[in-house]
C-alpha cells in the first residue's frame, strides 16, 4: 500500500487532504460494470468501533452477484481496508460507512461539512474535487456562487477515480480549516459516480 502524504499549496499551506493516489482496479471497474443496473446504496454506522466480520457479511449480503465472484470480493476487501485504515488514521469509534450511487449534482458548490474526518473513494466516475486554502475566499462560502468561492479556476484539485482522500471538515477544531470540497457536476453529461463515503 502507498503511504499517505500531507499536500501542501503553492504558499506552503497544509491542505489537510490525504491522498493515496491509485490506478484503476480492473477486478472492480469489471463488477460495476456488470451490476451497474442492479447497484443500491448501502449506510450503516459503527458506534463502538468497525466489526470487520460483520462489515463484510453486511456487504456480500447488499451487494449483488456479478459473474465473477472473485470481483465482488475484490470490491468488499477494498472497501474493509479503507474503513480500518480510516478508523485507525482517525482512532475513532463510531464509523459511518457509506456506499453511494449518485446520478444527481447532489453537492455541486464549494463547501465545507460539519464532519470531523471523512474519507472518500470514487469508484466510477469523476473525482472529488478540492481547494487548497489559499484558493478559498471563505467569505463567499454559502451563499450560492462558485465564482466567488474560488480565486483561481485553473488551481482546482480534482481526484482521480480510485484515488482515497482524507478531509478535514468544521469539526475538526485544534485550529485547523476545513477542507472547502464539491462533488463534480455530472447531470450535464449524463454520468454516474459510484462513491465510497466514510464518516467519523
Amino acid at each position: 500500500m502507498q503511504s499517505y502524504q500531507h499536500q501542501k499549496d503553492a504558499n506552503g499551506w497544509p491542505n489537510q487532504v490525504l491522498v493515496e493516489a491509485r490506478s484503476q482496479i480492473d477486478a472492480i471497474s469489471n463488477y460495476i460494470d456488470n451490476v451497474l443496473e442492479e447497484l443500491t446504496s448501502f449506510m450503516h454506522t459503527f458506534n463502538d468501533g468497525i466489526d470487520s466480520g460483520m462489515l463484510h457479511n453486511l456487504l456480500d449480503q447488499h451487494l449483488p452477484d456479478g459473474p465473477i465472484a472473485d470481483e465482488k470480493k475484490i470490491l468488499i476487501d477494498d472497501i474493509l481496508r479503507l474503513a480500518t485504515l480510516f478508523e485507525a488514521t482517525t482512532k475513532s469509534g463510531k464509523i459511518k460507512i457509506q456506499f453511494e450511487i449518485v446520478t444527481t449534482d447532489m453537492c455541486r458548490l464549494f463547501h465545507a461539512d460539519y464532519y470531523r474526518q471523512r474519507l472518500l473513494c470514487t469508484y466510477l466516475g469523476p473525482g472529488t474535487e478540492w481547494l487548497d486554502h489559499s484558493n478559498v475566499n471563505r467569505h463567499a462560502l454559502g451563499k450560492g456562487s462558485n465564482n466567488n468561492i474560488v480565486k483561481d479556476e485553473a488551481a482546482i484539485n480534482r481526484a482521480n477515480t480510485f484515488d482515497v482522500l482524507i478531509l478535514k471538515g468544521q469539526n475538526y477544531g485544534e485550529g485547523e480549516l476545513a477542507v472547502v470540497h464539491r462533488s463534480p457536476p455530472i447531470m450535464r453529461y449524463n454520468k454516474m459516480r459510484i462513491l465510497l463515503k466514510i464518516d467519523e
